[in-house]
């Protein structure tokens, strides 16, 4: 145990309330307090007992000082060295996601600098379509964002670990807890995220499992209502294409403040090998699944009227995630003449509704809204 902690700055920024929670996790119990001023707390250590004075305000000039004293007590009856219990005291609020890419290659635990961008893009991509999950599972999640799953993405904080190739995700079960009550029953936004996530990777890796052994790719699209999403799946494949690892493992330090379920996952690894099943999936689950609501803008390229003239099917030349793409719509009345105006002046059209695709085709299904941008202004 040789590393000592002497910033006063970092000391002084410890809160007292974490350290009560982190002491009460690992069985200290409080003896005495003086509200605003100190607590004992005691514990049993081989056979002997171990006292802590805890200094509850932040003001007190030897504050700094108390608290490396109360690092150095849990250094001696943890063996563990000051900071990692630092670090586990300022993240005990947290649940901590760890990402870490294995592999020969990221033995030094680095990659290049435009695979650890990608590989931190799909982390936070992976990190919103789980929250996106608690919000609704979806098998697929396009614009607008939920507004409480951005907010959960603004909110989680990211870091660099040691050894291999390795990001940790720390995501708050309790922004309001000041209180040292742990084992809360109700699960927070954050908490249910972190519960999904894992048991969507445990599902993916099952899936991986069956398909080696003969099993199809349909094991994992039966369990896509329950949390996978295409958004999910193409993220894990960013995450290989960034790193280019063997395996990535997912581990969970679960925040003492909220009660674990017994069926929770903490850990999964997933080899490189199921890049192909993801993909795949994702395509499937793109394709069968409507993307509601969906505003088309664009030029009528073709029309093919029915007898009377009133009806007939559009094919709308517009903008699919960036991308021209031609989408095919059935208009009736109205809707329809508005698309032979836009065809034969050559005007812009907007309409709403179901867009599918099969294929390499592109539907719009129960159209409605058409409007031409002439009219609109």
């Amino acid at each position: 145990m040789t590393s000592t902690i002497r910033n006063s700055a970092v000391l002084r920024a410890v809160r007292p309330q974490d350290v009560a929670v982190y002491l009460q996790a690992r069985r200290w119990r409080e003896q005495e307090r003086r509200e605003g001023e100190y607590a004992i707390w005691q514990r049993t250590a081989d056979d002997e007992p171990v006292e802590i004075l805890l200094p509850l305000n932040t003001a007190y000039r030897d504050y700094a000082a108390r608290i490396a004293g109360v690092l150095q007590t849990l250094e001696a009856v943890e063996q563990r060295s000051h900071l990692d219990i630092l670090a586990d005291i300022q993240t005990v609020g947290c649940d901590t996601i760890h990402v870490s890419a294995e592999g020969e290659a990221l033995a030094g635990g680095a990659i290049s600098l435009h695979g650890g961008t990608l590989f931190i893009a799909g982390v936070q991509n992976l990190m919103l379509a789980a929250a996106c999950s608690a919000v609704q599972p979806r098998p697929v999640f396009d614009d607008p964002v939920p507004e409480a799953a951005m907010a959960y993405v603004q909110q989680v904080r990211i870091s660099m670990g040691r050894g291999s190739f390795m990001v940790s995700i720390k995501a708050p079960v309790d922004l309001e807890a000041t209180q040292t009550h742990i084992g809360k029953r109700k699960a927070s936004f954050a908490r249910r995220t972190t519960l999904i996530l894992m048991q969507s990777l445990s599902v993916v890796r099952d899936a991986l499992d069956r398909s080696t052994s003969g099993d199809t790719i349909e094991t994992l699209l039966e369990v896509a209502p329950g949390g996978i999403s295409a958004n999910l799946c193409d993220a894990l494949v960013d995450l290989y294409r960034g790193s280019q690892a063997d395996q990535i493992r997912f581990s969970v330090t679960w925040s003492p403040l909220r009660r674990v379920p017994h069926d929770a996952v903490s850990d999964v690894t997933i080899p490189a090998g199921v890049v192909p099943l993801l993909q795949e999936a994702s395509r499937i689950l793109r394709e069968t699944t409507p993307r509601e609501g969906f505003v088309l803008q664009g030029f009528v390229v073709d029309l093919e009227p029915e007898s009377d003239h009133r009806q007939g099917r559009a094919i709308i030349a517009g903008l699919i995630d960036g991308d021209l793409h031609k989408v095919e719509c059935n208009l009736a009345g109205t809707h329809y003449l508005r698309a032979r105006r836009a065809f034969d002046r050559r005007q812009v059209i907007r309409c709403t509704g179901d867009l599918v695709q099969s294929g390499e085709r592109y539907i719009l299904r129960n159209p409605r809204n058409v409007t031409l941008l002439d009219e609109e202004s």
